[in-house]
């Protein structure tokens, strides 16, 4: 088996791989795009919204903003035990909304955006993405949980885009370019160590089940 780094970007990589077959370049990709927790918003506490979208909409708007993710630092909520509904300093990050309007319409920006609790690595990756605009009279107040989470569960936790092209003399392409949540080294690192993961536990389910037989 070999690899090969064949270009790499800002926010994509591309790897030459020798030796795997199809079926295993696949399963990477596949746990790469499922498999790799990231963090974004999965809770909102809406105590106040009288824009014109309501609160059902602008809540999905918001989850779908990806956030930095601090991978070493933060624990998937399923695997923390602080036995909390809201959580705690290793499972979630929280951040507050607050904005009105005075005498003219304004736009409220993924920037605006205020840190409350936790690691300030975590942030959205960018702070230009509109969330709603605002009237004169009208205010928006909210409090959001930054979670992680597994695209198994959910799209917006999807790392990136993952793509295996099969090449010629038995090589694959694997292509991978994160939506920034994690540098693509970083994505394509954890999908294999998640795969590995999972064929140990394979296997000793198979030993086990050997020993019982």
């Amino acid at each position: 088996m070999e690899v090969r780094l064949v270009e790499r970007a800002e926010d994509s990589l591309t790897l030459e791989l020798k030796g795997v077959n199809l079926s295993l370049a696949n399963a990477l990709r596949r746990h790469a795009i499922n498999e790799v927790p990231v963090m974004a918003v999965e809770e909102v506490l809406v105590m106040e919204n009288s824009s014109v979208i309501n609160n059902e909409v602008l809540v999905h708007r918001i989850s779908l903003i990806p956030f930095v993710t601090d991978l070493d630092n933060y624990r998937l909520p399923e695997t923390c035990d602080c036995n909390n509904r809201l959580g705690c300093e290793r499972c979630v990050v929280r951040f507050s909304l607050k904005s009105s309007a005075v005498n003219e319409v304004i736009t409220v920006y993924s920037r605006d955006m205020v840190l409350e609790s936790g690691a300030s690595i975590v942030r959205p990756v960018s702070g230009d993405f509109p969330i709603v605009k605002l009237a004169p009279g009208q205010a928006l107040e909210l409090e959001l949980y930054v979670r992680l989470g597994k695209g198994s569960k959910h799209a917006k936790w999807q790392p990136g885009i993952v793509t295996v092209y099969d090449g010629e003399s038995g090589t694959r392409r694997l292509y991978v370019e994160s939506f920034g949540f994690l540098p693509p080294e970083r994505i394509i690192i954890e999908a294999a160590r998640a795969f590995e993961r999972v064929v140990k536990d394979l296997k000793s389910a198979i030993e086990e089940a050997m020993r019982g037989g």
